[in-house]
């Protein structure tokens, strides 16, 4: 029992600071106070804001604080005789109520042995559906409290804190924060201040999302969260703040979650720190603004915590509404209607004991983390039995990667939100050891990084995986040095079904991976739909369940159409039946498909999804309600030459009724334009400006005739156009104008040319080297005559 001493000498605020230095208790440091009155506290720091005038002598003899002097909690010590009835408990209660009500919501009277917590508004003691633990200021003080004891307490300070009034007693649990907005604003002062890519100032913000949450759980000791670097930049400055991060709270960071066997860990900014760890001191001024402004929103909002659901899956949407800066990242990124859609459909929560969900191009890890999370039963799985975390079922997803820090990055901000999801879990189990369990056993073998050209391409898992959830890569461009690098490994006979880009070869590995019965969903583009060669190899190895048309610019990264593509790999060991096939048309997904991607209230998705998991009940006796849903038989499927089933299933009136017509190309704003030509720059100009230091430029003349022939053509009639002959062109460069005789050619042209209209739209045309051909005086000619000067690049 601990009772204070009350004729221990009254000092100097500063003094009694010294003597009783403040205590961490979690988020918030206890003051052991008493001889200090408002007033003095309020200029010592302690204390922010204007507390009333009132109250301004008044000495409490405890404080709970938040941050840079936000009180959420007033203690008064009394002796146990002082607490011996209800008219004594009563009389302590109202002298202390006026200090507190001024100051907080909370009213802690303890005697170290009985407390009251009391509503500061009300003077009534707070109601809460759990027990309330004694206040016991002894073991704060001494060290003796428990981490339990002292979470404990934390939770009922966050509790009163966002929940009494002076209208409510009851204690309830915060409401959950959605912190996209400081989100936002953080990564744009990042931008701003370092112009540094906006991907790069991404990172830095997930860092710093990492290290105020891990410190809101408790994750982190005392003197290694974020509170204590908070108290280096009020009391040294910016510098040793950033340095202690840098040199302390970042290390035991990588302590607690090591990094797997790819190298990969939760956090990899290098704006405040260097490559190596290091603190970059020119960006500690920086640095500390954005702790203040996560301390600012703590003392405001709440706790992390306590962070929404929601917002675990909209923080990389919110920052893909930033512009196509950031146009990049939405390759690895699927939008989360889509995702959720998708696992719907999956029945990814009926997987037996011993199953494997893979998604191998994961990007940020949606599928997998959204699988868990909207799957009770596989959240469940990775709840600790003695201290040991040992899943049930088994989820892998891949990245490819190389030994450049900027590859890996795709893969530490999936770890990073693996993190988020699993908060609810940590917050409950931890404890010694579990968090390095954790990343060992939940974090790194979920999301691993391949090291090599080929990527996922070069893993052998044949016959391995239950379940596959994707949206695999699809590019035509670059996949021939793909195929080749393949090749160059010896795999060239895992991927010899006859396809083009990389779609092809993700389907073969898709296909190859899935165990017999195994299902896998995965999003496709149009163009893999009309390969006779693919589609045959799907309906050789697997049978096809569904095909969902999805809305152009779905995605943030292409304007490309694109399906969602379900398929179950055939047993060898038994017969399987092709069932009818499940269409389905969505000309919405619940936000905009503009670069805002706001919210909006219909999503097509949803019906899918159900109406698909009916389906799947009873294939054959389905009968579709909607005329969005259509069902088609296997043979009349069987004889199509091409799986776009919007184009099959709904006539050109109906597609227009549904709101599926064509869409137009896709528009930019402002800032995404520029972050194309940014990006533009960054990935094609300055990579190959980099290795060409000592070129000499020079301007030329385009009538120079060491290096071009100019000239117009001469007049041709249609009466003097003859069958076969020599093409002729006139001001439509791109088609014969008619033929004329041999005789009639004025110049052979064996050099490269280009064309031009002289009149009309004044468009251009690419001639390469090749056989003769007549201009009429509609068209220009440009004969590119110096060997190093690529017509190409002219036109």
């Amino acid at each position: 029992m601990y009772a204070p001493d009350r004729a221990r000498p009254r000092v100097a605020v500063s003094e009694e600071l010294l003597q009783a230095a403040p205590v961490s208790l979690g988020r918030y440091t206890y003051h052991r106070l008493g001889a200090s009155t408002v007033a003095q506290l309020k200029r010592a720091g302690v204390i922010s804001g204007k507390p009333p005038g009132a109250i301004l002598k008044n000495k409490p003899d405890g404080l709970v604080v938040l941050g840079r002097g936000a009180v959420k909690a007033s203690v008064e010590y009394k002796t146990p005789a002082e607490l011996s009835t209800p008219t004594k408990v009563r009389k302590a209660i109202e002298r202390s109520i006026p200090t507190a009500r001024g100051l907080c919501n909370l009213l802690i009277v303890s005697d170290g042995g009985t407390t009251h917590w009391i509503n500061a508004h009300t003077g009534n003691p707070v109601r809460s559906t759990d027990s309330l633990p004694t206040f016991n200021a002894k073991s704060l003080v001494d060290g003796s409290a428990t981490s339990e004891y002292r979470q404990a307490i934390e939770t009922i300070v966050d509790q009163a804190d966002h929940s009494l009034s002076a209208h409510n007693d009851d204690l309830h649990t915060p409401s959950l924060i959605d912190p996209s907005q400081l989100a936002q604003t953080i990564w744009q002062k990042i931008w701003i201040n370092t112009g540094k890519e906006p991907e790069k100032c991404l990172y830095n913000v997930v860092e710093l999302f990492v290290f105020k949450f891990l410190s809101d759980l408790g994750v982190l000791e005392p003197h290694n969260d974020f509170n204590s670097v908070c108290a280096l930049d009020d009391s040294a400055g910016h510098a040793p703040a950033l340095t202690h991060y840098a040199n302390i709270s970042r290390p035991a960071i990588h302590q607690l979650f090591p990094d797997g066997d790819d190298g990969t860990g939760i956090i990899n900014g290098t704006i405040f720190v260097n490559e190596q760890g290091e603190p970059n001191k020119s960006q500690a001024r920086l640095f500390c603004e954005v702790l203040n402004d996560l301390r600012d929103h703590d003392s405001e909002y709440g706790s992390f915590k306590y962070i929404d659901k929601e917002f675990k899956t909209r923080l990389y949407e919110s920052f893909l509404r930033q512009g196509a800066g950031l146009h990049h990242l939405g390759q690895f990124f699927t939008p989360r209607n889509v995702v959720r859609a998708i696992i719907e459909m999956s029945g990814a929560n009926d997987l037996p004991p011993g199953a494997s969900i893979c998604d191998p191009f994961c990007g940020v890890g949606g599928f997998l983390l959204e699988a868990i999370l909207q799957n009770p039963r596989l959240m469940a799985s990775f709840k600790p039995t003695n201290g040991v975390i040992g899943p049930d079922i088994s989820l892998i997803g891949y990245d490819r990667g190389s030994d450049e820090k900027e590859d890996e990055r795709t893969i530490i901000l999936a770890k990073a939100n693996a993190l988020i999801y699993f908060s609810d879990l940590i917050a409950r189990y931890n404890g010694p050891g579990f968090t390095e369990e954790f990343a060992r056993k939940v974090i790194n073998p979920m999301f691993r990084l391949v090291r090599t050209n080929v990527g996922t391409f070069g893993i052998d898992d044949a016959a391995r995986h239950d379940l596959i959830l994707t949206n695999p890569p699809y590019v035509t461009r670059g996949s021939s040095s793909l195929k080749g690098a393949i090749a160059e490994t010896g795999l060239a006979d895992r991927y010899a079904a006859p396809g083009r880009g990389t779609e092809a070869l993700a389907l073969q590995w898709i296909v190859r991976s899935l165990r017999g019965g195994g299902t896998a969903i995965a999003i496709v583009p149009d163009g893999l739909l009309n390969q006779k060669g693919m589609l045959d190899f799907v309906k050789q190895h697997c049978l096809v369940r569904a095909v969902i048309s999805l809305p152009v610019r779905t995605f943030y990264a292409t304007p490309k159409k694109t399906y969602v593509l379900a398929i179950v790999r055939k047993r060898d060991d038994e017969p399987m039946q092709q069932d009818p096939i499940f269409a389905y048309l969505a000309s919405e997904t619940g936000e905009t498909r503009d670069a805002n991607r706001w919210p909006t209230a219909r999503n097509d998705l949803d019906e899918a999804a159900s109406l698909y998991n009916q389906f799947k009940g009873s294939p054959t006796t389905f009968q579709s309600p909607a005329l969005r849903c259509h069902v088609l038989a296997w043979p009349e499927f069987n004889a199509l030459d091409h799986w776009m089933l919007d184009r099959v299933c709904w006539d050109a009136d109906t597609l227009r009724r549904l709101g599926a017509e064509k869409e137009s190309e896709p528009t930019y704003s402002i800032d995404e334009f520029n972050g194309l030509l940014g990006e533009a720059a960054s990935e094609s100009i300055r990579p190959w400006n980099a290795g060409q230091q000592d070129i000499e430029f020079t301007e030329v003349q385009l009538g120079d005739q060491a290096l071009f022939s100019l000239q117009i053509g001469r007049r041709v009639l249609k009466r003097d156009c003859v069958e076969g002959g020599i093409p002729c062109i006139s001001a439509n460069v791109r088609d014969v104008f008619g033929y004329v005789a041999e005789s009639e050619v004025i110049r052979d042209f064996d050099a490269p040319s280009l064309t031009w209209g002289i009149d009309g739209n004044f468009d251009w045309c690419f001639i390469e080297r090749g056989p003769p051909f007549h201009p009429t005086d509609h068209c220009g000619v440009l004969r590119v005559l110096h060997e190093h000067i690529a017509p190409e690049y002219l036109y």
